[in-house]
């Protein structure tokens, strides 16, 4: 692989010369038998034990359009000059569009193909916003499964970057499709976290036609901008393989994201949480109750409402075998909206003074103390009398220090744990997440709401539980219980709280009830406040069943 990369690396003229050992196509045939053919188009073919699974070419083109990036102005439609030659086991591929040349390098290392592209932009004054590559067609034999983007391209073009990985639209990095007999695994490399799309389109977008349809067409967006005149590196791995397991195709994946996001940087674990949502509404803002809270053991800036707290909440722990509590609205309602609000470590005098009595009851029960913090965004003044957000930069290292300063303010408060807010799922929430599990160090745990597999060294889970009664099964709120699963495969330790929506009466008699699932899928179960006493009898044996002393689980 050095060799590969160094090999296109040294490539200082992307003018493109007749080869003295030009071939019209090379043949490239990987152990298991799979072979790989480049022509002057790229990759051209792919067959798998005589039968043809895919063919087309593979070719870059401008991005701008299709992610609206850029000026749109680099013109890369057509390959205007094309060669292939080969060099010890690798394929030379050169393109010569009008504003962009392209030299593509094709190696086989073990079963994996990989591919890099050295793209210059030649254009005298424009940048390239993203690249697109694109060109090879999949004949899966049948409609294929598997961890597959495909939206319209009028939808990447009206959401951009955004849908780019890492991100909400696209949560894990890689890409693997199974077929009949087969599978295709689909990975980004290179050094650095880039925003990519792995895009299988439809190859006929009429309605009735598109989702029965056994072929799709693949693309691989970047949007890493080239300026004027200048280069950049892209690089992909492609494995297709008999085997179709999805760990199978997603182990160069795994790798490629170990090397970059690494492993869990927190201290796991994954024993029951208690959630309080003590704020109510502005409605609920009386001069009895000025900053809004619930009533009862909510009303922590009450001295006997803070009391009624840590009873209610550490027996309840205690009984079921939990860790803390979460808090939602620690600040009570503010008028001025923004909720949950970014500047979470501000707390009226009342709570300010009745802080230090439920930090104190929890640390001596031996449980977490944990806040609701928004720590992607900023409030600002949009009216005279309300608040709106806005995205920090994470790039910014002013913008890091004051949200580092909000976490530290809660943690010399006592707090152990963070419930992430609007956060977790782009590029930039990574960043700032690396920040941030830097200045709060292992021992404090955090769960994002939205979560990206990019963030998970660095953050735990949120998510909620529902039943799907028309398929009888279990479903998760912003992602699959697959998801979960890849998750849980790519970063072994990563945490997932789970609020349950679940009503019993939903669920049918032979199907598991909802705790059992979760700890049977490594969920850990996040229950309302008033009900964790009452569900204890259920919660500690499962508890006991699959979590060890530690809060690790045993299998």
């Amino acid at each position: 692989m050095k060799a590969f990369i160094s090999a296109c690396l040294c490539l200082a003229s992307m003018v493109v010369a007749a080869a003295e050992e030009a071939a019209e196509k090379l043949e490239l045939r990987t152990p298991q038998g799979v072979v790989y053919t480049i022509t002057a188009d790229g990759l051209s073919s792919i067959r798998l034990g005589g039968r043809e699974v895919a063919r087309g070419s593979w070719r870059a083109d401008s991005g701008d359009w299709i992610l609206n990036t850029g000026s749109g102005k680099i013109d890369a439609t057509d390959v205007q000059k094309k060669s292939v030659r080969a060099d010890e086991g690798i394929a030379c591929v050169d393109h010569v569009h009008k504003d962009i040349e392209v030299r593509y390098l094709y190696a086989l290392f073990g079963e994996d193909l990989a591919v890099q592209a050295l793209v210059r932009n030649r254009h005298d004054t424009q940048p390239l916003g993203a690249v697109w590559f694109r060109g090879l067609t999949f004949d899966f034999g049948k409609v294929p499964t598997g961890l597959m983007f495909h939206q319209h391209g009028s939808y990447l073009r009206a959401h951009g970057v955004g849908l780019c990985h890492p991100s909400f639209a696209s949560r894990i990095g890689g890409s693997y499709a199974v077929g009949e007999g087969f599978g295709v695994g689909l990975s980004p490399a290179g050094p650095q976290l880039e925003r990519t799309l792995l895009w299988w389109d439809f190859t006929d977008w009429r309605e009735g036609q598109r989702e029965k349809l056994p072929t799709r067409a693949l693309n691989y967006l970047v949007a890493e901008p080239i300026p004027r005149k200048g280069m950049r590196l892209f690089e992909m791995t492609l494995r297709v393989s008999a085997n179709a397991d999805w760990r199978h195709l997603l182990d160069p994946y795994k790798r490629h994201f170990t090397a970059l996001c690494g492993e869990v940087q927190y201290k796991a674990d994954h024993r029951v949480f208690a959630q309080a949502c003590v704020n109510g509404a502005p409605s609920f803002i009386k001069p009895d109750n000025p900053y809004g809270f619930h009533s009862g053991f909510r009303r922590l800036d009450l001295p006997e409402g803070a009391k009624a707290f840590c009873d209610t909440l550490i027996t309840g722990l205690a009984a079921a075998r939990g860790q803390g509590v979460l808090i939602w609205g620690q600040g009570g309602e503010n008028p001025r909206g923004a909720m949950y609000r970014p500047d979470f470590d501000i707390l009226p005098p009342e709570v300010e003074a009745n802080w230090p009595t439920l930090a104190a009851r929890f640390k001596e029960a031996g449980f977490r103390l944990g806040v609701c913090a928004r720590p992607g965004e900023i409030a600002y003044q949009a009216t005279w009398k309300q608040d709106a957000t806005l995205r920090i930069n994470p790039d910014d290292p002013a913008h890091i220090q004051m949200m580092v300063r909000r976490f530290k303010n809660m943690t010399d408060k006592g707090c152990t744990a963070f419930y992430l807010d609007t956060f977790g799922s782009s590029l930039d929430d990574v960043k700032a997440m690396v920040a941030y599990r830097k200045a709060l160090g292992p021992d404090v745990a955090t769960y994002v709401e939205h979560a990206c597999d990019a963030v998970l060294p660095h953050s735990g889970v949120y998510t909620e539980l529902h039943f799907d009664k028309k398929a009888n099964a279990y479903v998760l709120a912003f992602m699959s219980v697959h998801t979960w699963e890849i998750f849980r495969w790519l970063v072994p330790g990563v945490t997932c709280v789970v609020r349950s929506h679940v009503e019993p009466k939903d669920v049918p008699e032979g199907i598991e009830k909802p705790f059992p699932f979760m700890f049977r899928h490594h969920l850990t179960p996040l229950v309302a406040d008033w009900l964790v006493k009452g569900h204890a009898a259920e919660l500690k044996p499962l508890a006991d069943e699959y979590l060890d002393d530690k809060g690790q689980w045993k299998k």
